[in-house]
Order: structure tokens, then sequence, then C-alpha cells
């Protein structure tokens, strides 16, 4: 009778144990992932504009099944005063996020102000320079495109023609105008600069530059680019036939001929990159900044009949938007 309750208490014991044995040589196929911690994200955004949206979109599609939850998006409405009081109620929340998107100068220069310990990665900033986005903490996605792709691209689009203007203010832009100044000598173009200061300037500039240019290049400075000053310059090269050229599809969509600009849910989606890398890596607390991963071509098919510009090898390059 003992022996008959050992021999079975025995093979209780034994088949337990294989229970066990199989669990564990289960779950060691599984990935480290399966078990790790779930990250948490915020997302703070400067106003509510398509642009922003596209980002913070490629963010989240990026974020899926890489064990980084987004538990808020927070929308700063383009206010100073209201983003830092919706920040400061962040930091005193009792749930920390492990790390902060930023997307937009005004989201941006708040987060960095506020959160000095928490991984936080910028996106859709204009001319990120000028508002020292920068610490140890820090890591970004510049929003501008290299001078030499730009100019690049623009003499594919001139040809032979090679006088390019630009109208600038020094102060906002000096430092990309500076760049594009050793590209034009690398690429041999005649390189027209006019220096602004206020947006009065901007249409005398132009005229005084007209007669000598092929193309005009707009970059993003807040002197230049106005409602009025655009309206302005548009009819005004549209006249005399010239190509606008920048980085901005926006702009394109206002009669520029082209712009080379980032793709921004697939800025969206390399910023969520960037965010697996981080908290996977907790020693590893800034990236630095880099350029965007992926460009794309806007053409405004209507001022190219205006202006008589064939697009017909512009329209076979990869990622190209026609407008309209």
């Amino acid at each position: 009778m003992i022996e008959k309750y050992l021999h079975k208490r025995n093979m209780q014991i034994f088949t337990a144990l294989w229970f066990i044995l199989a669990f564990l040589s289960q779950i060691s196929f599984l990935s480290p992932q399966t078990f790790a911690k779930e990250n948490t994200v915020i997302i703070v955004q400067s106003q509510q504009i398509g642009a922003y949206n596209e980002a913070i979109k490629g963010f989240e599609e990026g974020c899926k099944g890489k064990n980084i939850s987004i538990n808020a998006i927070y929308n700063l409405n383009g206010d100073a005063d209201e983003g830092k009081r919706i920040i400061q109620d962040i930091k005193d929340s009792k749930h920390k996020p492990d790390l902060v998107l930023a997307v937009g100068i005004l989201a941006a220069t708040l987060v960095k102000e506020q959160f000095t310990d928490t991984p936080i990665i910028f996106c859709m900033v204009i001319n990120h320079k000028r508002f020292n986005l920068e610490g140890t903490n820090i890591t970004g996605i510049s929003s501008e495109v290299s001078v030499e792709n730009q100019f690049t691209i623009l003499k594919e689009l001139l040809g032979a023609r090679k006088n390019v203007g630009v109208i600038y203010d020094p102060a906002k832009t000096g430092n990309i105008v500076s760049e594009a100044d050793r590209v034009t000598k690398k690429l041999e173009f005649n390189f027209t600069k006019k220096e602004v200061t206020s947006e009065s300037e901007v249409a005398p500039a132009l005229k005084n530059m007209i007669d000598k240019i092929d193309a005009l290049w707009m970059i993003p400075d807040s002197t230049v680019i106005t409602k009025t000053s655009l309206n302005a310059i548009s009819k005004t090269l549209l006249e005399r036939h010239l190509p606008i050229f920048c980085t901005s599809d926006a702009i394109v969509k206002a009669g520029a001929l082209v712009s080379v600009s980032p793709d921004y849910v697939y800025t969206g989606r390399q910023a969520a990159r960037m965010a697996q890398t981080l908290l996977s890596n907790p020693t590893t607390t800034s990236l630095g900044i880099k350029q965007p991963d992926k460009l794309k071509l806007t053409l405004n098919t209507q001022t190219a009949e205006i202006i008589g510009i064939n697009l017909t090898s512009f329209q076979a390059h990869p990622d190209v938007v026609l407008y309209p």
C-alpha cells in the first residue's frame, strides 16, 4: 500500500516538474520585451495645425508594439502663458513621463525649461539653432533640409541659368545664408543677397534684385515671409516668369514653384525610433540633433505652366507631391 502511494506521489511530482520544465522552455523563446516595463510618453504640441498633427500621427504609428504608451497629448494653443500653466500641471502630476515629445517651437522651449532630467525629443522647429535647443537630455530632428540638398535640386531645375537671389534678416537667418555662400560657390551659382530688418524693406529689396536673378530662394525667415509680403513676392515673380524655390509646401500652395521639405509623418516615425533607442538605453539621454530621414518634393503645376518650366524630370523623383 505504501509503495503504491509513493509511486503515485512520485508520478504526481514528475508530472508537475514536466509541466514546469515545459513552461520554462516555452518562455525562454519569448522576446525580452514581453516582460519589459511599458514606458510612458507624453506629447506636447505648440498648437493644432496640420503639419504637427501629421508628425504626431507618425509618432503614434511608430510606437505601436514597442512597449511605449502615449499617456496624453497636450495642446498649448499657441499661448505662452497657457503653455506654462499646462507644463506646470504636468510637472505636478504624480505620474512622471519617461520621455516627452515636443512638437513645435513653443512646446520645445517650454519643455526644455521645465524637464531637465527627463529625455526630450523635439521636432517641427524651424531654424532650431536660434533657440538654443541643446542639452544633455535633448534630442531633436531638424526641420531644415540641408542647404546643399536644396541647391542641388535647384541646379537641376534651372539648368544653365545660374543667378539666384535671397532676401533675409541677418539676425534670424544669417547662419543659413552663410552656409549658402559656401554651397553656391561649390555648385557655381551667382548668389545675390539682400539684407532686410523689417517687412517694409522686403519689396524694395526684391525690386533691387529682380533683374539680376533667374530664381528666388525663400528661406524660413519671419521678417520676410508675412502674408502681405508673400502675396506681393509671388505676384512679382509670376509676372516676371521667375520661379520661387523654398522649403515649405504651404508656400508652394501660395504660388511658389517647388519646395523640398521633410515628410512630416515620417518625421514622427523617426522620432518614435529615437524614443525606443533612448528608453531601452537609460544611460543614453541624448542622441543629438539629426537631419530628417525622408524628404518630399512639392510642385505647383499651375505655376510651372504660367512661367513656362517643364517639370517632367521632377515628376520622376520619388516622394513627389503635385499641387493642385
